[in-house]
């Protein structure tokens, strides 16, 4: 445990009535959000906008590049700046790993580790500290713990469900283990009780997330997974459809794939992390498939799931990653039927073996390969697209509009986005459209 608690004579926080939090990050660092904003307004507190002047700022961090460190401490900057006098929280899998260097930014009040963000209002309510800031980090001594669970107040169209945290795999670039410790799942039985709650709050899409999703159960007694969960909540027949957020390759089991296939609730969207299509590569980032299994489980899934949408993610650079290695990738993403592509260059995390690892790619090259799979993912994105013209298809509309079309926003059970020219009585409804032309960003539909 990481603790530096020097708050002696620390200002009391009666005057504080607005928070703002704004989180950086996967699903399961958004759930995380969801949780700690209903722990606050349950104990009275207001919750107004980051952009908005407040006397509390929470920042939920992420760890997973150096970028999104940046960040996390451009928005810490930029808070103080805006309102000297408010108090700064900084949480979040940044603040986790590198409390330190969250310490050393001006104006941090106090710093939460992962296993510590049910402190929040505590933190709230002793107000300001004096210098240092107070940091509480935690190092999973006991797992990791699962306490801190989302409420249903919120008036949006579709929901994060956190039922796994963690993860128990030791890829070699990824910091994430050390900032959430190792795979633990809700029991089946709790996760059935809260999409009951969900549902009966009218969300029409649950959206089922964890750092390491497809190790779901593993650790519970008896033990289960992910197909077991996932044809459950098939079983129980409910009024809202349900996504599965990542998997990793190897889970994509033939069973679950027949799961899949017949499930009524769940959408035919799958993402998968590829992260490189060289088998060498794969190897140095200690990857559990082969290339090949990946091809494998992509075509498998395309031939047995009508319409299906296939994501997947691709590191670009990663140490040891020349020409040849690249273009097995590039290769292997441009003949199978994936529909779309995430791009990450390459981001050399310390303590992670690959930081060590001799290869380390020129940022040139990893900008003109980058700028290759882009390309691929439009042209992945337009031909999935082109698929369903004509077609008429149920989409969920969503509670907000296209800020640059003012649009409505909806998606398709296949992931497609759709923009529509309706008025407001449609939001967070399940309407048939028919989709007529592909544009920027998705696909337009008609009423």
């Amino acid at each position: 445990m990481y603790t530096r608690s020097d708050d002696t004579g620390a200002e009391r926080a009666a005057d504080i009535q607005t928070v703002a939090m704004t989180t950086l990050g996967c699903r399961s660092n958004q759930y995380d959000s969801s949780a700690m904003e209903d722990i606050i307004r349950s104990t009275g507190f207001g919750t107004v906008p980051f952009s908005s002047v407040a006397d509390v700022y929470i920042i939920n961090t992420c760890t997973v590049t150096r970028r999104t460190d940046y960040q996390s401490r451009q928005l810490i900057r930029r808070v103080r700046r805006r309102s000297p006098d408010a108090l700064v929280i900084v949480t979040g899998c940044y603040a986790q790993v590198s409390p330190d260097e969250v310490a050393a930014i001006e104006g941090v009040d106090y710093i939460l580790g992962n296993p510590e963000k049910e402190m929040v209002v505590e933190c709230i309510k002793r107000g300001r500290p004096p210098k240092p800031p107070v940091a509480i980090v935690g190092r999973y001594e006991n797992g990791t713990p699962l306490s801190l669970r989302a409420g249903t107040s919120h008036a949006r169209t579709r929901v994060n469900l956190k039922v796994q945290d963690g993860c128990n795999r030791s890829c070699s670039y990824c910091i994430i283990p050390k900032a959430r410790g190792i795979s633990k799942s809700v029991p089946l039985g709790d996760v059935l009780k809260e999409i009951d709650g969900i549902v009966e709050s009218g969300y029409r899409e649950i959206v089922l997330t964890g750092i390491h999703l497809g190790a779901y159960g593993a650790d519970l007694s008896p033990r289960s997974s992910i197909t077991d969960l996932v044809r459950e909540i098939d079983s129980r027949g409910y009024p809202c459809r349900f996504r599965i957020s990542s998997l990793d390759p190897d889970e994509v089991t033939d069973e679950f794939i027949d799961v899949l296939k017949g499930s009524s609730t769940v959408c035919n969207h799958l993402h998968l992390p590829l992260e490189s299509g060289d088998d060498g590569i794969l190897r140095l980032m200690r990857r559990p498939y082969t290339a090949r299994y990946f091809a494998d489980r992509v075509k498998r899934l395309h031939e047995a799931v009508p319409g299906i949408s296939i994501g997947a993610d691709v590191i670009v650079g990663f140490p040891g990653e020349g020409d040849r290695e690249f273009e097995n990738t590039f290769t292997l993403l441009r003949d199978l039927p994936v529909s779309y592509l995430h791009v990450f260059p390459y981001s050399r995390r310390r303590g992670t073996p690959a930081a060590e690892y001799p290869g380390q790619v020129d940022a040139r090259t990893v900008k003109e390969r980058c700028l290759r799979l882009h390309e691929l993912d439009r042209t992945k994105r337009r031909g999935f697209y082109r698929r369903f013209l004509g077609q008429e298809v149920p989409v969920l509309v969503e509670s907000s509009r296209d800020s640059r079309t003012a649009l409505l926003k909806a998606r398709t059970s296949n992931y497609i986005p759709v923009f529509i020219d309706a008025g407001d009585e449609l939001k967070r409804r399940e309407v048939l459209v028919t989709l007529h032309d592909v544009t920027d960003g998705g696909m337009l539909g008609k009423v």
